[in-house]
């Protein structure tokens, strides 16, 4: 019996050797990923402070679901917090809109790389990534706009969530960009390119950078939206609530919350590129 229970002993030491093992060396390649340095080119963005600018990046802002993150007043907050995965703390952006110049908060935004050359994690980048100059200069301007707050600034905490960095199921968000900033403004004049460039920025952080829903299957491709007559996608896209009338519980918080700010005419530009891509 107490050889038994000597082999068991050892055994069971060797185990947790094996588990702080693993556990440290998560932990230093995670490290390296969190703190991998990126180079990126610097770019400028126009930044008007008129207050016909300053509204419509607020009403841009509100599409892109700068508020889903930060706070209704842009103030900052937990984002994300489990207990075994980890904390995950948004900035207050007034403050740090203040600690930035428009060049660095373009980097954060459209590329996912801090002022230190580290990337940000959580920030849809890939989304961001597509907009145009003039589109991210005007939400600049509405969020330089706002008196700077005393909200926190950026915090995470990951434990569990370290595992499945290393493991490739989360990505820094630089990584996860395919493409550039739009090479122009588009607009009515050419409506399958406007609806083309509203779907890659406010569709692609749910539907993917190719617009062929999530790998996970949590959201579809939207060549869903094909069959949709206009007054139906109007309706999907104000309210949330598909054809046959059931609720759909993301989709329904982000229609009502963001894409409630399309005009009707980005609306229209909208269906009739998702319903020209599903043809194609």
């Amino acid at each position: 019996m107490g050889r038994s229970l000597g082999v068991l002993r050892i055994g069971l030491l060797g185990l947790t050797g094996l588990l702080v093992f693993a556990a440290l060396a998560f932990y230093i390649q995670s490290e390296r990923i969190l703190n991998r340095q990126y180079e990126v080119a610097a770019a400028s963005v126009a930044v008007s402070s008129t207050p016909e600018d300053i509204a419509e990046g607020e009403r841009l802002a509100a599409i892109a679901g700068c508020s889903g993150c930060h706070g209704d007043q842009l103030e900052g907050g937990t984002f994300f917090e489990g207990p075994w995965l980890g904390t995950i703390v948004s900035p207050d952006l007034t403050r740090v809109a203040a600690n930035h110049t428009d060049a660095e908060l373009e980097g954060i935004i459209r590329r996912g790389i801090r002022k230190d050359g580290t990337s940000v994690l959580v920030m849809p980048s890939e989304m961001f990534a597509h907009m145009t100059d003039s589109d991210l200069g005007k939400i600049l301007a509405f969020i330089r706009s706002r008196p700077v707050g005393d909200g926190p600034e950026t915090r995470l905490s990951l434990r569990l969530a370290r595992v499945f960095l290393v493991l490739g199921e989360f990505q820094m968000a630089t990584e996860r960009i395919d493409a550039g900033p739009w090479p122009h403004q588009p607009g009515p004049s050419d409506p399958e390119d406007w609806g083309r460039y509203l779907a890659m920025t406010a569709c692609t952080e749910c539907h993917g950078t190719d617009l062929a829903g999530a790998d996970d299957g949590t959201t579809p491709d939207l060549a869903i939206a094909a069959p949709y007559s206009l007054e139906e996608f109007q309706t999907l896209m104000r309210t949330g609530v598909p054809k046959g009338g059931h609720e759909l519980d993301l989709m329904a918080e982000v229609a009502r919350g963001r894409f409630v700010h399309f005009t009707n005419e980005e609306v229209t530009a909208l269906h009739g590129y998702l319903r020209a891509r599903a043809g194609a």
